[in-house]
């Protein structure tokens, strides 16, 4: 049973990161280039800003948004996990 939690760790966990990290490039390349520059160089310098632009600007990020927030749903799962384990 052990493993297996290992295993859906990692897995949730690497695949939340990633999808949550490229969402975030992505909207913040979204953000420049419909000249809402400042907003796009913060999403750059701290990520989670990036949650808050796709949820405004919905209509024009809402790829990256699918991103960003499935990232940040698989990063909430792994959390769970690791607390129901007891590491966190």
């Amino acid at each position: 049973m052990m493993n297996f939690l290992v295993v859906i760790t990692l897995l949730s966990g690497s695949i939340g990161l990633m999808l949550f990290i490229v969402g975030a490039a992505f909207s913040g390349i979204v953000a420049i280039g419909n000249q809402q520059k400042v907003f796009g160089w913060a999403i750059f310098l701290c990520m989670p800003l990036s949650l808050f632009y796709c949820a405004k600007h919905w209509d024009i990020a809402s790829y990256s948004g699918k991103m960003v927030y499935s990232g940040t749903f698989l990063l909430c799962i792994t959390a769970g996990i690791l607390k129901y384990v007891g590491i966190f």
